[in-house]
């Protein structure tokens, strides 16, 4: 016995190393200093997917997103102002001559007001469009939201300062007798309601247009850099096509 007990305590301990590669992260024991490694937060090696409810690419977060929607929206309602006044300025003006002696023109003429803000809007809408996709267009749905709603908001301001620019002198010039058809024709307005939905879908679909044709590039580019697909990795070839073509 005294032998045996010897001859045990002579045997040195042996230490196993294992590779860590093969070790999992959060595996084995944890040494005071080693710093452990949460898989939550780990990047993932090449070829690998993200674990889920991560997105590496995407650029904005909750509030920036709802930040950019906020900035589209007060820009497009802020455009309102200059271009009413440019609405008022370019708009066509009624002769009032012509408008007191009933002639027909008249009724032309505020059909023209009408197509020259439509044509106001519709530059507006195509030029805060192309700015949101160029500049926040992975911000999600907050930017058409603010689109919409900012261009509604700016369209009926564009409509009430280019009515207040050139109304009221129009209608301080007409006679004290003028017919209430008379006042109408000369007041400046927009006279179908419709017309305010130019700008903001206008500006919904050049952002519409714009992602998908970023879309479509960014598609094409990651095609180009994966590179042709080698023939052994096409389905029915290899070995295991190999196998059954013998047998």
């Amino acid at each position: 016995m005294m032998e045996r007990s010897s001859g045990i305590r002579g045997v040195e301990p042996v230490a196993l190393s294992v590779p860590p590669g093969d070790v999992p992260p959060g595996d084995g024991p944890h040494h005071p200093g080693q710093p452990t490694l949460d898989p939550a937060i780990a990047v993932p090696a090449a070829g690998e997917p993200a674990p889920p409810g991560r997105n590496p690419g995407r650029a904005f977060g909750a509030r920036s997103a709802a930040v950019a929607g906020l900035i589209c929206a007060a820009a497009m309602a802020l455009a309102g102002f200059p271009l009413g006044l440019l609405w008022a300025a370019t708009a066509p003006h009624l002769d009032l001559a012509v408008a007191l002696d009933g002639h027909e023109s008249a009724f032309t003429v505020q059909s023209d007001i009408d197509v020259r803000f439509a044509l106001i809007c519709a530059v507006a809408g195509v030029i805060g469009g192309a700015v949101a996709c160029w500049r926040v267009r992975d911000a999600g749905w907050p930017v058409p939201v603010g689109l919409a709603a900012g261009g509604i908001g700016g369209s009926l301001i564009a409509g009430w300062i280019g009515h207040l620019r050139r109304s009221p002198q129009l209608l301080h010039a007409l006679p004290k007798d003028a017919s209430p058809l008379l006042t109408d024709l000369v007041d400046m307005k927009v006279r179908a309601g419709g017309l305010y939905f130019v700008m903001p879908v206008t500006a919904l679909l050049v952002l519409l247009v714009g992602l998908w044709v970023t879309s479509r590039a960014q598609s094409d580019a990651a095609e180009d850099r994966r590179g042709p697909t080698a023939p052994g990795d096409a389905p029915g070839h290899g070995a295991g096509a190999e196998v059954g073509a013998g047998d």
